[in-house]
């Protein structure tokens, strides 16, 4: 399986930059030269994904171990009155805050420490890293430059009444996973718009960078939700106070998962791909259910898929239509 996962990581960007590379070859470019420039401008659009990303992390993680003492002691402080009155006996929330500061001032050198040794020891990861980095791009450019080329030999390989067959699904197949992707850009799209206006309107000053991100981690379930959220309360209560960050941050991100979960994504991926929204919500629930994270990923292109070579079978068994 880990030597077949670059392959299928290749085979997944090549088929989401395939149309790019069509159209370049339909400008006049050649193949080769075509599946080049798509591969580039992919990078281009991720890397600049990465610097809006990056530093943004990289601060609000870093006045996440700021904030924490005081958090911390906020907490103590709003809790002290009832420790005093059931007769445990407390300190000072300065004190206690102080001491959280020292505490994690001493560990930065253990936690370097630790990070050096877990490099050193992950050398055969990194290497496994560079793998991909080379294997990667190498097969998504014969996969892009030679892809009709590709599924015509796997096609030749049949004969002519299966081969029909297995071209018509195929292209049924490819439709709907098309309609999967525009779907989910589409819903990303209106996700980040949502989060910058609505983090714009909470006097979030950092509100379109927010925005964009929470939007676009939504593609990952569960985990880019949380992330975004815990971003966005970090960048809130160092502005603001814990108490508008919590309350702004609840009611926007809460109305964003409700319009992801049960509005964007059955309306603009379900009716795509030929799914109901209740058939879409159950889909979500059963795969995250049984693969978790990356069957929520997945749930929805497989479950279009087993719909499409079901309705297929059904089709083979009941035989032809009566004349």
């Amino acid at each position: 399986m880990d030597i077949l996962a670059p392959f299928a990581a290749a085979f997944v960007l090549a088929y989401v930059l395939e149309p790019l590379c069509a159209r370049l070859v339909a400008w006049g470019i050649p193949r080769a030269l075509a599946s080049l420039l798509a591969m580039a401008l992919g990078i281009v659009v991720l890397g600049l994904l990465v610097l809006v990303a990056l530093p943004l992390i990289t601060h609000e993680v870093g006045a996440l171990i700021e904030l924490a003492p005081g958090v911390a002691a906020e907490g103590y402080a709003l809790l002290r009155p009832w420790l005093l009155e059931l007769g445990v006996p407390v300190e000072d929330p300065n004190a206690i805050r102080e001491r959280l500061l020292e505490w994690l001032r001493a560990r930065a050198g253990q936690v370097s420490q630790a990070l050096v040794g877990t490099l050193q020891a992950g050398l055969g990861a990194a290497f496994a890293v560079v793998g991909w980095a080379v294997l990667v791009p190498v097969a998504m450019f014969f996969l892009l430059k030679d892809w009709d080329s590709l599924f015509d030999s796997v096609l030749g390989m049949f004969g002519p009444k299966t081969r029909e067959a297995i071209a018509e699904t195929g292209r049924e197949i490819h439709q709907t996973l098309r309609g999967y992707l525009s779907g989910q850009a589409l819903v990303l799209g209106a996700l980040a718009i949502y989060f910058s206006v609505a983090l714009m309107l909470a006097d979030f000053s950092n509100w379109l960078a927010l925005g964009v991100l929470s939007g676009l981690m939504a593609a990952i379930p569960y985990i880019g939700f949380v992330l975004s959220l815990v971003l966005a309360f970090i960048a809130g209560a160092l502005e603001h106070g814990m108490a508008h960050a919590a309350i702004a941050v609840a009611i926007i991100y809460g109305i964003g998962q409700f319009l992801e979960g049960f509005v964007l994504t059955p309306k603009l991926v379900g009716d795509r791909i030929g799914l109901h929204p209740l058939a879409v919500i159950a889909a979500l629930l059963i795969f995250g259910s049984l693969f978790g994270i990356v069957g929520v990923v997945l749930a929805l292109p497989l479950s279009a898929v087993i719909l499409i070579l079901g309705r297929r079978l059904l089709r083979a068994l009941q035989g032809p239509p009566p004349q």
